[in-house]
């Protein structure tokens, strides 16, 4: 306390009307800490005509508890007090809270002080007696910052959110988002399978399989519910939620947070927010916090899901694009076999009624319809295998396989507008699905194609190479083409943008990487304004000593 107690403070103290600009909706809660009884009343009664939410403790341990209990955005404490002084629960509270911003009143002009407390992460110094008018601003500014990094820590974990190109891995950083965010102990991301029975999508903290289950459980209970009550569930220690029953099987001093996550009457899933032991429990704030962030979880799982889709659609507008050039290598072949077949017939006809036929030339033209056969064969296995959705990773198969079906895809489209060379190396074995990294090699040949239609360049070549280097296959595809603008390079793979106007969906090379990546491997470019673009892709291969 400063020197002369309470009543030299009071005198430097002048009463205030409320002021008008104050408009938040929620009071804002502030913990007066102070062990000047008429100190505290006085700040409670100055603070509470603005508008605020103020509880007060005489001392720093009651503090503490006090912060057990809520999640105040702002702390007022005088700096010297008995059991605990005011620097000392400033590093409590910046430890334990570190997002409350604390205030520390003083009387004492000591520089070593100041220094202390601001290096101890105090929002700033208010000597005692002090005006009234300078605490209100002080305080205003405090909570506004308060404000400002709370909403900087949704808006970063939303950003998480989204810019999760890998569907796959959205899940995870919902959670791993969710769980800084709302400072839980663990984090549960439920989603129903195509039965409607909830799965755990991604999980975090747990201490147990069986505590997953136990949240599984709960929300699907909530879940059950949700024509009669739709609010989330909030369970403390003392308080039970209806729906849930007992929680004791996740600790006596366990509090949970289950909130359903709903797109007009369709659940698209459960978050589930766990603290199980320690001071802190949710509260009120807490599940006020948690809506805000469960309104961007439903926008990143509906956006995750619109992906999904438009990846499908993707994949068959690659299929179109080809579909012409891909009739015409089916024409080709199939001339082929139907001319042999029309010889072998007449030569048939011919033997049947006596005349001499050449064996040799009848096996020859048998072979040769073979042949052709087994071409239309292959494109049509290449195509199946490029529309298949399964894109989980398989077995260890040969990367040439797929780049040699990609070739064959995209033929029409390369040939027509440039030289194709393939330098591929033998005995290259990733481990994947072969469909979807033929699409990967599909979209980049034809966008190689496509960058040069109308290049005058003096050479249109599209070259594809492959190479082993340590523990990866790395193949590169390259064009002679006029290259990508450096400040377009860092958006390339970006959703939806595309250097081909109105022509392209900006999906090809997003859903490319999202592929690789994957199956563990990776894809980069570099290209030079003029000089042509370079594509490398790298996947994990199989070991020597495996093959």
């Amino acid at each position: 306390m400063a020197p002369g107690g309470a009543g030299a403070l009071l005198g430097g103290f002048r009463m205030s009307t409320p002021s008008p600009t104050r408009t938040s909706p929620v009071p804002e809660q502030i913990l007066v800490v102070d062990d000047e009884r008429d100190m505290r009343l006085l700040l409670r009664y100055q603070l509470e005509l603005e508008g605020y939410d103020i509880s007060e403790a005489s001392d720093g341990k009651a503090a503490l508890r006090l912060l057990r209990e809520s999640t105040p955005g702002l702390v007022i404490t005088d700096v010297r007090m008995p059991f605990m002084s005011g620097l000392e629960l400033l590093r409590e509270v910046k430890q334990f809270r570190p997002a409350t911003e604390v205030i520390v009143a003083t009387g004492y002009a000591e520089v070593e002080t100041a220094i202390e407390c601001m290096r101890a992460g105090a929002f700033d110094l208010i000597r005692k007696p002090f005006d009234i008018h300078e605490m209100y601003s002080c305080v205003a500014r405090a909570l506004d910052r308060y404000r400002l990094n709370a909403s900087a820590d949704l808006v970063r974990a939303s950003q998480s959110f989204f810019s999760s190109n890998e569907l796959e891995r959205l899940p995870e950083a919902i959670v791993e988002g969710s769980r800084g965010i709302m400072a839980a102990d663990a984090v549960v991301l439920l989603i129903p399978d195509a039965q409607g029975r909830f799965e755990v999508a991604h999980a975090s903290g747990l201490a147990s399989e069986s505590e997953g289950t136990l949240l599984r459980e709960f929300g699907e209970r909530v879940v059950q519910r949700l024509s009669s009550d739709r609010t989330p569930a909030l369970v403390v220690p003392g308080l039970e939620d209806p729906r849930l029953g007992s929680i004791r099987a996740l600790g006596q001093v366990a509090s949970l947070i289950l909130y359903p996550l709903l797109v007009g009457e369709r659940v698209i899933g459960v978050l589930g927010l766990l603290r199980r032991v320690g001071p802190r429990i949710f509260g009120k704030k807490d599940l006020d916090r948690a809506a805000v962030l469960a309104s961007h979880v439903v926008l990143a799982l509906e956006n995750g899901r619109l992906a999904c889709q438009l990846a499908a659609s993707e994949r068959l507008a690659t299929l179109g694009q080809v579909a012409a050039g891909i009739g015409h290598e089916i024409n080709n072949p199939s001339a082929y076999v139907l001319s042999n077949l029309g010889y072998i017939r007449e030569q048939l006809v011919a033997l049947r009624q006596g005349a001499p036929v050449d064996l040799a030339e009848l096996e020859q033209a048998v072979l040769d319809a073979r042949e052709g056969a087994l071409r239309i064969s292959d494109i049509v296995r290449d195509m199946r295998s490029l529309a298949r959705m399964d894109d989980e990773a398989g077995g260890w198969f040969e990367l040439n396989e797929a780049i040699r079906s990609a070739l064959r895809i995209a033929r029409v489209e390369t040939t027509r507008r440039a030289v194709v060379q393939a330098d591929l190396l033998d005995g290259l074995e990733v481990k994947g699905s072969p469909g979807p990294v033929s699409q990967v090699f599909v979209n980049l040949l034809v966008n190689a194609a496509q960058a040069l239609d109308g290049w005058q360049g003096a050479r249109k070549e599209i070259r594809i190479t492959t190479r082993r280097e340590p523990e990866r296959a790395v193949i590169e595809v390259s064009d002679t083409g006029p290259g990508i603008p450096p400040e377009m390079l860092p958006r390339l793979f970006q959703p939806f943008f595309t250097t081909k106007g109105s022509t392209g969906t900006g999906l090809g090379l997003s859903i490319s990487r999202n592929i690789v990546r994957r199956f563990g491997g990776d894809i980069e470019v570099s290209s030079v304004p003029g000089d042509g673009t370079v594509f490398t892709v790298s996947l994990p291969i199989r070991p020597l000593a495996e093959g």
